[in-house]
């Protein structure tokens, strides 16, 4: 069976882009004998990338009428039009003339609206732009409600299956698009600095994270893009609340891209002479991110959106306390997280203290979590999840082709 992989991200796209590389190192270390699997790539930096890995790829044009197209296709009688002319648009024609049987997208990408007639599997991120409209990057030309309900609405009528990343996110697809049940999939998201860690393990990780600069202190981390979603104010909130109670031990890193809001947090910092708990980075390597993992106390997650996120389960390889947003998270997840009131930075002192306090349960919950990710969250495990949803396609696909 040939699978065509849809791949359009970048280093700038943060956890999205990782999961992506991740996946098709599974692919390639799990699947490649059993389908033949190839990359539908648009820009020459991907193609790179894929081709260092041995992957089969295939150029798709950036063309003019193939913009057209994503516009007029939002617009139900454009379809009905084209259909009724027994006109084919330039995306379908190109996975028509490469004979693919299924196409994958392993995330909500645009140009899933176009396929009228090759079945698709798709991956959707958080459906909690429904319920956190508010958001100034949900109202942007890529992130608005319009074309993320464009793009899930036709996702939940004609995919063969939908994989999101949460048990909250499945009710919430069907609650919001009345999708089918069976139709969803839990699919965790894949991560790779575990797996970059495991085969690099004699890497000089200390006099990487030395060169980093660092303060010799307690270190929370988060690693996460500058939207106002991912609430990095409230860290400004705790830094606040650790001064006033004489807590100076401690030191903020914050690494990602921006994406809008980071102008304005540096603002807040200085307005709030806070400035000596924080560390920010715009952007880290692979490796200068493991040594920050290594290094740090906690993994602290304040974010609106994201029932589970990479660096949770990072964390959770990593051995690492995580403080994540109270009742955020699936309910599967909780006992190994640090829940923390988003409303309320004394939250953060009050549940940091108590670690220190009780350095043997908090022990034991790290090494739960460290078996949870060992148990549910390897290669192996996802990989079998993909090969029994390409299989059960196969099968029914035989019921009317080779």
């Amino acid at each position: 069976m040939k699978i065509g992989i849809y791949f359009d991200t970048s280093e700038n796209h943060g956890g999205v882009h990782h999961h992506n590389i991740n996946i098709v190192d599974i692919f390639n270390e799990y699947l490649s004998d059993k389908f033949e699997i190839i990359y539908i790539v648009q820009n020459k930096e991907v193609a790179k990338i894929l081709e260092k890995k041995n992957c089969k790829t295939i150029k798709l044009k950036k063309n003019f009428l193939l913009k057209v197209e994503k516009f007029l296709f939002k617009f139900n009688f454009i379809r009905e039009l084209y259909n009724k002319l027994s006109i084919t648009n330039s995306f379908e024609k190109f996975l028509k003339k490469n004979r693919f049987d299924l196409i994958y997208f392993n995330t909500p990408y645009e140009m899933s609206t176009l396929i009228t007639e090759t079945n698709f599997i798709i991956y959707l991120l958080s459906m909690q732009h429904k319920t956190l409209n508010f958001f100034p990057e949900y109202k942007g030309a890529h992130h608005n409600l319009d074309l993320r309900d464009h793009i899930i609405s036709r996702a939940s009528n004609y995919a063969f299956k939908i994989l999101v990343g949460a048990n909250k996110d499945k009710n919430l697809l069907n609650q919001f698009y009345n999708t089918e049940m069976n139709k969803i999939v839990v699919q965790p998201y894949t991560f790779t600095l575990p797996y970059i860690f495991e085969k690099n393990k004699n890497y000089d990780y200390e006099k990487t994270f030395t060169n980093l600069s660092v303060p010799n202190k307690k270190i929370f981390l988060y690693p996460a893009q500058f939207w106002a979603h991912k609430n990095h104010r409230y860290i400004i909130d705790i830094a606040l609340d650790f001064k006033k109670n004489n807590i100076t031990d401690v030191v903020f890193v914050f690494c990602g891209f921006d994406k809008g809001n980071l102008n304005y947090i540096k603002k807040q910092i200085d307005n709030n002479n806070v400035a000596e708990y924080f560390k920010i980075f715009n952007y880290l390597t692979d490796f200068e991110l493991i040594s920050l993992y290594l290094k740090c106390f906690i993994v602290i997650m304040p974010s609106y959106v994201g029932h589970t996120v990479i660096p949770m389960y990072e964390a959770f390889y990593f051995k690492k306390n995580i403080f994540f947003t109270k009742n955020l998270a699936d309910e599967i997840l909780i006992e190994f997280l640090t829940e923390i009131d988003i409303n309320n930075p004394e939250s953060v002192r009050i549940n940091y203290l108590d670690i220190l306090q009780n350095p043997k349960n908090n022990m034991i919950k790290l090494d739960n979590a460290k078996n949870y990710f060992n148990k549910f969250l390897t290669k192996k495990i996802l990989a079998d999840s993909f090969i029994k949803i390409f299989n059960e396609y196969k099968y029914i696909k035989e019921r009317w082709k080779d």
